[in-house]
């Protein structure tokens, strides 16, 4: 019996060394195919990747190496990484859901779905999913994104129940509170579900409606717009220009465009270059702004083509108006302030008293410009409008302000600890209605998820002198309310208030996460790659946005879920490499 089993176990090794060896071979492989989807690079490129490590030296088996392995392995890796998405949907009680839409290369209308969720004390956007809308109504857009959370399995099927906001730019279609996306969630999970217009994009609407308010503004941007034509679809104006910039002292960069749809900072950036100053910072008209002058010039009197010519024209006859010289600096300064305010809106961690804090400092910022000398007292006129419209807001918005918009302000209010009162009996008092108004408004979600309104009360007043007496000085809004409701005692001795905390961290105050999806579909899916399917585009977007780096990520798990997949089973070492005689027809299953 004895030798029986040592025969067994001899027979075991060889099989076991054999398995060993082709999961290696087939991480490799795996290995490859992730880097080919991180990249973004056509599944053709992945053949040619395995035989340059073949040349290299590595012993890797020709079988499983075409393209159609690779769109097979990246599916297995995407299905992995989407697992870890279920399991954090899965154990999180409250998230908010972000949605935006788009038309891709083939025409069709895809809707590209985020939920935002805690992750160890701190909010994080994860991709759901990236669907086909076969209606682009409010109809079919919650259609597709109820069919990107079902996508995600019965582990994520009571993602509404846990729904606290919605985030979306301001499309009547998505916002819309009689027939809008919102509406339709509100009649389906509650009214206390609060609706977020992305707050980038309010900002670049914002300075689009000034645009078309104030005709200098307007002036600035088709001048500005003017410019990038003329050397983005000409190299020789752009390569006098560069001379020209040259014998002035200047390193001319190329001049950015300002129309259509631009986050911000794309204009602040134009302007930056439009009046990029010399390599002596001393002669402010030394620079690139006097280059284009020049230039402008140069073409108005010599250029062949009469549409050149003309538009050159109009564009020197502009910049010698000093008024608008004086207004393009004035905006420059302007632009810089919103777009870092722009900038903090776009970030994935960004959460409510940040964003009201950022707003706070930009207009202190734009106050400050008043005391500065202005051509035709337009920053006068902006504070004028301003001052105003704060009026309008205190005198009337009161009476008007629905339940969700409500939420938001009283979130501010009552976790905003920089606006807290210095005096301790204020502060015991500070925020109590705004805080009764959340615990009703959120009362059906917050039951669900076992929070105690009574003892919520009572712990906010303790919450409140804990942190005005120990962390007021010390800690930023995220790391704060990440040691609350990571750390004990802390997380425990709160543990009701700290739901509505949880809420607020959620709270989808920007959506620039679905700009960034859409922007890896349009290079992923490009003209020679059109026919790509929707399953595989969100594959790819998942890697590319969402996957680890090369260097951290581990295909070990990928290859265990693939050679447990499958009718067949699987034969890594089917093939040998070709030999010359063979040529390609050895090529892979």
């Amino acid at each position: 019996m004895s030798s029986h089993r040592t025969g067994i176990r001899v027979l075991q090794r060889p099989e076991a060394a054999a398995r060993s060896q082709q999961e290696a071979e087939m991480i490799v492989k795996f290995n490859t195919a992730y880097n080919i989807a991180k990249e973004e690079m056509p599944f053709t490129k992945f053949r040619s990747q395995i035989l340059l490590q073949k040349k290299n030296g590595l012993n890797v088996n020709p079988t499983y190496s075409n393209d159609m392995s690779c769109a097979l392995f990246i599916g297995v890796i995407a299905d992995t990484l989407k697992k870890r998405t279920v399991e954090k949907i899965a154990a999180v009680p409250y998230l908010s859901f972000m949605i935006d839409g788009d038309t891709d290369i083939s025409t069709k209308e895809c809707e590209i779905v985020y939920a935002r969720i805690m992750a160890n004390g701190r909010p994080i956007n994860i991709l759901i999913g990236h669907v086909e809308v076969k209606h682009a109504n409010a109809q079919g857009i919650y259609a597709a994104t109820k069919q990107a959370f079902t996508r995600l399995g019965v582990q994520c099927e009571d993602w509404l129940e846990k729904t606290v906001a919605m985030g979306a730019d301001g499309a009547a279609v998505n916002l819309g509170y009689k027939g809008g996306v919102i509406a339709l969630v509100q009649q389906e999970a509650g009214d206390f579900i609060v609706p977020f217009h992305c707050m980038p994009h309010r900002l670049e609407l914002a300075l689009l409606s000034v645009q078309k308010d104030n005709k200098m503004i307007g002036q600035v941007y088709d001048v500005l717009n003017l410019v990038w034509k003329t050397y983005h679809f000409s190299t020789k104006s752009m390569r006098e220009l560069k001379a020209l910039g040259s014998e002035l002292g200047v390193n001319v960069n190329v001049p950015s465009g300002v129309k259509g749809t631009r986050w911000l900072p794309h204009v602040a950036r134009a302007m930056d270059t439009f009046l990029r100053p010399g390599k002596d910072l001393s002669l402010q008209d030394a620079g690139q702004f006097i280059a284009v002058y020049y230039h402008m010039d140069h073409l108005a009197g010599a250029s062949t083509n009469a549409d050149v010519a003309g538009r050159a024209r109009k564009i020197k006859q502009t910049m010698e108006d000093g008024t608008f010289v004086a207004f393009c600096h004035f905006l420059a300064d302007l632009f810089a302030a919103i777009s870092r305010f722009s900038l903090l809106l776009q970030r994935n961690d960004i959460i409510l008293p940040q964003a009201v804090s950022g707003i706070k400092s930009l207009l202190v910022s734009i106050e400050a410009m008043e005391a500065r000398p202005k051509p035709g007292g337009r920053l006068a006129q902006l504070q004028a409008d301003l001052k105003l419209q704060r009026t309008r807001q205190q005198e009337g918005e009161p009476s008007k302000e629905s339940g969700t918009a409500k939420a938001v302000r009283c979130f501010n209010i009552i976790f905003n600890h920089d606006s807290w009162p210095e005096d301790k009996e204020q502060l015991l008092d500070h925020g109590a209605e705004e805080l009764a108004f959340l615990l009703e408004h959120f009362s059906t979600i917050l039951r669900r998820n076992g929070a105690n309104v009574d003892l919520a009360k009572e712990e906010f007043e303790a919450l409140k002198m804990l942190i005005s007496t120990t962390f007021m000085d010390k800690k930023s809004y995220l790391s704060l309310w990440e040691l609350m409701m990571r750390k004990e005692p802390y997380c425990s001795d709160y543990k009701n208030i700290l739901h509505l905390v949880h809420i607020m961290m959620v709270l989808p105050v920007s959506s620039a996460v679905c700009e960034r999806g859409f922007s890896s579909q349009k290079r992923i899916k490009s003209d020679i790659r059109a026919s790509l399917n929707i399953d595989t585009v969100e594959d790819l977007i998942r890697i590319s946005i969402e996957g680890p780096s090369l260097e951290d990520f581990d295909a070990r798990e990928s290859v265990k879920t693939w050679f447990t997949q499958g009718e067949r089973a699987r034969r890594p070492n089917y093939m040998g490499w070709p030999s010359v005689d063979h040529g390609a027809s050895g090529d892979l299953l």
